[in-house]
């Protein structure tokens, strides 16, 4: 039997379309990168590399957030990430080195990112606030965990479709920014020069990394504006790199 007051079936139902909106729009972004790197790149193979890349981060990700917990794990996100891109990229993806083909790695790469840390949560929601509203998550629970769903059910009650379209919007933008990222990874990897050198062009993309990862990790709420900030300085970062690549080749 529910003990506590829940949220009205309105806001309920609101917030259900609040993710189910969000669960779709993330959803097609991850499909859609794939269909881009196959029409755009005329390959998945780069696609599907980039997802290997975050799939072997994570890895490392886990045994760190086990052995140092989650804190130390949110400062060393951005760090695996970026190196597994670097050992994907001089490994099993040296034929990725055109613009397109290395675009529809870090599509692949930020879509399995997406899977893990938003479609999936984001599909958990759906789910739990359908046991909400039909009661069926409080079925056999004891007061101490009906409180705690109680708890949960307030705060998925008050996000609303600006929530679900800012999650989308986000999403969209991560995207781009594992692209631009990989762009800068690989120019330092094509620029070779011993492990040491690459270890030292990898600083760059590392740093403008690291604030969207720590964010992200301990104040989801606040990703947005620290990604758009983050975006617009890999962005600069790049065109810069281009024009003294430019110009390099020019004074030869």
């Amino acid at each position: 039997m529910i003990t506590v007051d829940l949220p009205s079936s309105e806001a309920l139902a609101a917030a259900t379309s609040a993710f189910t909106f969000a669960l779709v729009g993330i959803g097609m972004l991850i499909i859609g990168s794939a269909v881009a790197a196959a029409i755009w790149a005329r390959s998945l193979n780069g696609w599907a590399l980039g997802g290997v890349s975050f799939v072997l981060s994570q890895t490392a990700q886990v045994v760190t957030l086990f052995l140092f917990g989650p804190l130390i794990a949110a400062f060393t996100s951005a760090p695996l990430q970026e190196a597994s891109r670097a050992i994907i990229l001089s490994t099993a993806a040296r034929g990725v080195r055109d613009e397109r083909p290395t675009a529809a790695f870090g599509f692949g790469h930020g879509a399995i990112d997406l899977l893990t840390s938003s479609l999936i949560p984001t599909l958990s929601a759906v789910i739990i606030l359908a046991g909400i509203r039909d009661g069926s998550i409080f079925v056999g629970l004891d007061a101490e965990v009906t409180d705690r769903v109680h708890t949960v059910a307030i705060f998925l009650a008050s996000q609303t479709l600006l929530t679900g379209a800012l999650l989308v919007a986000q999403s969209a933008l991560m995207l781009g920014f594992h692209a631009l990222l990989t762009m800068m990874v690989l120019r330092a990897v094509v620029r070779g020069g011993g492990a040491r050198t690459v270890g030292l062009g990898l600083l760059l993309p590392i740093a403008i990394h690291m604030p969207v990862a720590v964010v992200r990790t301990l104040f989801p709420m606040a990703t947005l504006p620290v990604l758009l900030g983050a975006l617009l300085v890999a962005l600069l970062a790049y065109r810069r790199g281009q024009r003294a690549m430019a110009e390099a080749v020019a004074g030869q």
